[in-house]
């Protein structure tokens, strides 16, 4: 295989873990995890065939899958605290109804 053939083939490759990471982007402003989750499994081969040595037109790329997941992995963190503190808030109320309940029972 030459070296150009190779190269256009890396470059197709990355393009295509860029086009999944931005569908993983849109599932995950959405709040669709399990869609996002399933996107990343789909990703994870590509990004493991993807060679180190690149040209720069495909570095380029692979900056843009970066920023993209430091994105994604903040939005990730951020959600799963409004969850968190949502779980909480909720076993809260239910222990309050629980008391009451027991109160009201005397």
């Amino acid at each position: 295989m030459t070296q150009e053939r190779h190269a256009a083939q890396q470059t197709e490759l990355v393009e295509q873990v860029l086009e999944l990471t931005q569908k993983i982007a849109l599932a995950a402003s959405l709040a669709d995890w399990p869609k996002a989750a399933g996107l990343a499994q789909e990703r994870s081969p590509l990004l493991m065939s993807i060679d180190a040595e690149q040209t720069p037109a495909t570095l380029h790329l692979i900056r843009r899958i970066q920023a993209l997941d430091a994105t994604l992995l903040d939005n990730a963190r951020e959600s799963r605290d409004e969850l968190e503190a949502e779980y909480r808030t909720a076993i809260h109320s239910s222990k309050s109804v629980r008391q009451y309940h027991q109160i009201a029972q005397l």
